[in-house]
């Protein structure tokens, strides 16, 4: 089971890391994936930003989960891919369901599963 979480937490890791460095290398594209719009320079930079924030951060607590042997940082990513889902829940209760919504959803809840598996599972140093 060890192996499973260790794996399941690097491919937090990876989503994470690629994610986050589209955002800081390529924001418009990213936007452009996500169903946001960078419509002027300042909207690409908030992009780059702050959507990048979210991404690495996971990516860095992943990384001192891993390597630091610090499993309790994985509760970084679930928390944050958490309350990403939360929000987008509220989204449908609000506004409805918008086209697409499941895919990003069902990303958001594995990456969730997969860190407090890691969390839970992976020994301490």
């Amino acid at each position: 089971m060890v192996w499973v979480a260790r794996i399941g937490a690097a491919l937090v890791g990876l989503f994470s890391l690629a994610m986050g460095a589209m955002a800081f290398v390529s924001p418009a594209e990213l936007g452009a994936t996500l169903g946001l719009g960078a419509l002027s320079p300042l909207g690409a930079n908030a992009l780059r930003a702050d959507v990048g924030a979210l991404f690495l951060t996971s990516a860095v607590a992943v990384a001192l989960a891993l390597f630091a042997k610090r499993p309790s940082w994985l509760y970084v990513p679930a928390l944050l891919y958490g309350i990403a889902v939360t929000g987008r829940l509220i989204g449908v209760l609000v506004d409805g369901a918008p086209e697409g919504i499941a895919g990003p959803m069902i990303i958001e809840l594995v990456l969730v599963a997969l860190s407090i598996l890691g969390a839970k599972k992976l020994p301490a140093a």
